[in-house]
């Protein structure tokens, strides 16, 4: 990226994005949040489009429900009766590839979001970009301004 051209998305975002089926449940979603360390996952349907995003809130959220009516004993198992259909959510902001980062770093703050998906010209998921990304921009850019 040169001084000349405008950072955008696609300068900063994650290509290698972690999914779930809308078919799959709120189990499935917390094992991958835990396996790949991420508090978000895009949510695709059968045709491989977006349709929701499911958060470690939500999670948390049902997790808290689920322990305070059953206890915490078998929270897998009923983790495992939630569809994902039930508890993502579907008004989900995204972003284009092309999107000026300092136009996606407003969208951030003024709708205080974790993580926006990424999509193509064809609204297909090609990234995501998260708080993390920018974080890790801004160190990199205070780390090559002190050098």
């Amino acid at each position: 990226m040169t001084s000349t051209e405008q950072a955008t998305v696609a300068n900063i975002m994650s290509r290698d994005v972690v999914t779930l089926r809308l078919e799959q449940t709120l189990h499935d979603g917390n094992e991958l949040m835990r396996e790949h360390r991420i508090r978000h996952l895009p949510v695709l349907n059968e045709q491989g489009h977006l349709v929701g995003l499911l958060d470690q809130k939500v999670v948390l959220k049902e997790a808290l429900r689920i322990a305070d009516h059953f206890g915490s004993r078998r929270l897998s198992h009923h983790l495992g009766r939630i569809a994902l259909n039930d508890v993502i959510s579907r008004e989900v902001l995204t972003l284009s590839i092309d999107t000026p980062l300092v136009e996606a770093g407003q969208k951030f703050l003024a709708h205080r979001q974790g993580a926006l998906p990424v999509l193509d010209a064809e609204g297909h998921l090609v990234g995501i970009l998260s708080s993390v990304d920018f974080v890790r921009l801004a160190v990199a850019l205070l780390d090559t301004s002190s050098s």
